[in-house]
């Protein structure tokens, strides 16, 4: 994915390229909690000046997929569903593929592959070249996740969520731009998130 993005303005990066493309995306994590490379001097400082890369980074991070093999994974899974499953998973895709915007919630006992129906639900979607967003109210869960985050990460939701917060996310920024582009949000474990944290993304 940096190789990638770093192709887009170089048709042939050096190793030394890809590496301080990489410095410079960890520098744009840390400046997110108010710090830079500069703030940890056993890190390297950034060589070149790499914000004038065109395009939208998380847009560009978001659609960086294998559509054909995307396409065969989901053709595999959905063979290996049940009922129940194939219910879901369909149920989920008109809403995606006719722009419904419903709000579908997913329960079962824990093992019952409520993982699996969502990570191929997520491989539908970017196998049409479309955007979904994997997110999870926690670390561990997010892990689980095919392109997996935090819903706190992912949405700038403030730690101290109140009744009046809203998430940080900006006009106009990158963000914001992808969460226009996005088809469907998978949510897991989102029982567990504070309704303040999610009434603050809403």
């Amino acid at each position: 994915m940096v190789l990638a993005l770093v192709r887009s303005t170089s048709s042939n990066p050096t190793d030394e390229d890809v590496y301080e493309y990489g410095l410079h995306l960890i520098n744009d994590i840390l400046k997110n909690i108010g710090k830079t490379l500069l703030n940890f001097p056993n890190m390297p400082e950034l060589q070149q000046i790499w914000n004038v890369i065109p395009g939208n980074r998380l847009l560009q991070e978001e659609t960086d997929y294998d559509v054909k093999e995307l396409k065969r994974t989901v053709n595999e899974n959905k063979a290996r569903f049940n009922g129940e499953q194939l219910g879901a998973f369909n149920e989920v895709i008109d809403s995606v593929d006719n722009n419904l915007g419903k709000m579908i919630f997913i329960h079962s006992a824990s093992g019952c592959g409520k993982t699996f129906v969502c990570n191929t639900l997520a491989s539908a979607v970017w196998s049409n070249e479309d955007v979904a967003l994997c997110v999870a109210s926690s670390g561990i869960a997010a892990l689980l996740l095919e392109g997996g985050r935090t819903a706190h990460s992912r949405f700038k939701i403030p730690i101290l969520a109140l009744d009046i917060s809203i998430a940080n996310i900006k006009r106009g920024t990158q963000l914001s731009q992808l969460l226009l582009q996005t088809k469907v949000v998978i949510w897991d474990e989102v029982p567990m998130q504070h309704k303040n944290a999610i009434d603050s993304v809403d």
